[in-house]
């Protein structure tokens, strides 16, 4: 992918006050990566060292670390002698994605499946969803509050398993794939679908049928994943237009 020689300057959100020198390089880390993962940013988009000491009015020090843990993650390029870049994933890595959160929330149900969900967590999804069933069809929506009741619906089920890795696991790749809901825009007819597939998850554990709860929850993440290519072309539309 050709990188954007794009300056930072003219497509970084404007800067948090200041911090503590001791918590700068954690500002600064969460800074950048909530705008990488919100797609402020297009791929390509040079992270220069000196603009960054600038806005954040730190030194190199916070900086670097700031930039050498996103390397990690997997959110910058980092090339000898030229600095960092914005790595943003293509349609092969966010479907890669998909596939390791497939993975993880199919042995979540299964393992639920065995013993039954807990009746708090069945009182709580049914609570919220099933008014949702009856959304009038020019009901406003607010697309990041459904966002967010998926994402809590799913890491529900996690937490029920008792197993922490696989609740960190699961929100960083909802921290990763918020992108593709968000683009894709919410109308009232996937609101009450959505309900509807969360719905049928619940109540195929609740009866502990193991397979008709992973053929709910299929249907419920490829809802989603089916929407990846607009998603992805609409993200680098917005990205792009924020750097001019």
């Amino acid at each position: 992918m050709a990188r954007s020689r794009r300056s930072l300057t003219n497509s970084r959100p404007k800067a948090p006050g200041r911090a503590s020198r001791s918590h700068m390089g954690h500002l600064i880390l969460r800074s950048l990566r909530e705008r990488i993962l919100n797609w402020h940013y297009p791929p390509g988009l040079h992270l220069g060292e000196e603009a960054l000491c600038a806005e954040f009015a730190a030194s190199r020090v916070p900086v670097r670390e700031a930039l050498r843990v996103l390397a990690e993650q997997g959110l910058v390029d980092k090339v000898p002698n030229q600095g960092c870049y914005v790595k943003q994933p293509d349609v092969d890595g966010i479907h890669q994605l998909y596939d390791l959160r497939l993975a993880l929330e199919l042995f979540v149900v299964e393992r639920l499946a065995e013993s039954g969900p807990p009746p708090e967590l069945v009182a709580a999804v049914r609570a919220h969803w099933e008014p949702l069933l009856h959304i009038r069809a020019d009901a406003p929506v607010d697309g990041d509050e459904l966002v967010q009741a998926d994402e809590d619906f799913h890491l529900g089920l996690a937490r029920a398993v008792g197993n922490p890795h696989i609740v960190e696991t699961l929100q960083d790749i909802n921290e990763r794939l918020r992108f593709v809901r968000l683009a894709v825009g919410t109308t009232p007819h996937r609101v009450q679908a959505t309900a509807g597939e969360h719905l049928a998850v619940l109540e195929a554990l609740v009866r502990k049928n193991s397979e008709a709860a992973r053929r709910a929850l299929r249907q419920n993440i490829n809802e989603a994943r089916n929407k990846v290519e607009i998603a992805l072309a609409r993200a680098l539309t917005n990205a792009h237009k924020r750097a001019k």
